[in-house]
């Protein structure tokens, strides 16, 4: 019987490396995912690319550009007009357009204020926060400064210093003041006495380096393993469509045989897809491995299982290469989002626990990211069991040979 079993694995194994596809799916694209969502979300926030008018004519308005310029976040592209950059942005080319007006310069120290104007693409109006903060962020201390100039301002307003001129006076004033507390202002932001620093739960738990490769790799990693679910759902469906397996029934093999061995190729290719990103990604991306290899070569072999179980039920429940394809979309994609393995921030709390990806990542990040080791794994592995022996047991009960 394990002989039998063996032979349909081969026979399976054999037919999947024939296809050239199966090889550039399942170990090279995920490293194009990885490449292009850690570019887009490398350091936590992207770079926006804007355009930027100066109408000013005074000296704040190129120092307002100055300051955007310098931004790590914002990409400035120059307009003359702020007439070519309300086309532009209306036309898409550009998600927003920041434009300093006329009389910025003049009303920075009334008591209005100035006010910077930005202009918003209509089509992408929900990332307009992202720009504001981005441009307020980059001119937070001209805020401030501006803020002190007219506190100092106002302190002579409406008063007469006797046998002094006036202002003499006031510039005097004006500068001491501003200079010290311009002084502590800029000490205040570029070293705040109150500091905020990442740092893992605990202090005695293993430092490792905290980035966003940490969350995107293992997440897309776990993505494309599942994708083995639809290649074993189609193989099998594919061979009751044909035929084959129909002729399989006069032979002693069983059911839970013949699916096993269909299994067995693809539970030994989710690990290999699994070992090889991790081991890419910890050489391109320095993605952090952690201490205890043992542990996290538990959590691959029991997440493989529960592919390699997703698939074998996945083939007895479809009768048909629209339902298969339907059936495995759901899971590598839908359950995909659901459990954060795609898009961390997409993650559906609560409903994420049903699906074997969350159980997967958490045991991976346990290992890599928390700097556990085979405790940290125990709890999730467990779930991947119980998942498992639900899915083969299921498959094998629904499953028929034609």
């Amino acid at each position: 019987m394990i002989l039998k079993m063996l032979s349909v694995a081969y026979k399976e194994l054999r037919l999947w490396l024939q296809s050239p596809a199966n090889w550039v799916v399942v170990f090279l694209v995920p490293f194009a995912f990885i490449g292009i969502f850690g570019a887009v979300f490398k350091e936590g926030t992207p770079v926006v690319t804007i355009y930027a008018v100066n109408q000013d004519q005074g000296e704040h308005g190129a120092e307002i550009l100055s300051l955007l310029d310098k931004s790590k976040n914002l990409d400035l592209e120059i307009l003359a007009t702020q007439e070519e950059a309300d086309k532009l942005v209306e036309k898409g080319s550009r998600m927003a357009a920041v434009v300093v007006t006329e009389d910025f310069s003049e009303s920075i120290s009334t008591d209005q204020g100035a006010s910077l104007l930005v202009i918003i693409d209509p089509g992408r109006a929900d990332q307009a926060g992202v720009v504001t903060g981005l441009v307020q962020e980059a001119l937070i201390k001209s805020i401030v400064y501006a803020e002190i100039e007219r506190a100092i301002s106002g302190l002579f307003k409406g008063k007469n210093v006797d046998g002094l001129d006036e202002d003499i006076f006031k510039t005097f004033i004006n500068a001491g003041m501003k200079a010290v507390i311009a002084k502590s202002v800029n000490e205040a932001i570029d070293d705040p006495l109150i500091k905020v620093e990442a740092k893992p739960y605990s202090t005695e738990a293993t430092q490792v380096t905290i980035s966003i490769f940490n969350q995107l790799v293992p997440g897309l990693a776990l993505v494309f393993a599942f994708f083995m679910v639809s290649h074993l759902a189609d193989a099998v469906v594919a061979e009751r469509s044909i035929g084959t397996l129909r002729r399989l029934m006069s032979t002693p093999l069983s059911k839970a045989a013949l699916l096993l061995g269909k299994a067995l190729p693809y539970f030994i290719l989710a690990v290999l897809q699994m070992i090889f990103v991790l081991l890419v990604c910890n050489q391109l991306f320095d993605l952090p491995l952690g201490d205890a290899p043992l542990a996290l070569m538990v959590i691959i072999l029991v997440t493989s299982l529960s592919v390699a179980g997703m698939g074998i039920l996945v083939a007895g429940l479809a009768r048909n290469e629209t339902q298969s394809g339907a059936i495995a979309t759901f899971i590598v994609l839908g359950m995909g989002v659901i459990s954060g393995a795609m898009i961390p921030r997409l993650k559906l709390e609560g409903l994420a626990m049903v699906t074997p990806h969350y159980w997967a990542l958490e045991g991976i990040h346990n290992v890599i990211s928390r700097g556990m080791g085979m405790e940290g794994v125990l709890m999730p592995a467990a779930v991947l069991l119980g998942m498992t022996v639900l899915f083969v047991a299921i498959g094998a009960w629904r499953f028929k040979y034609e």
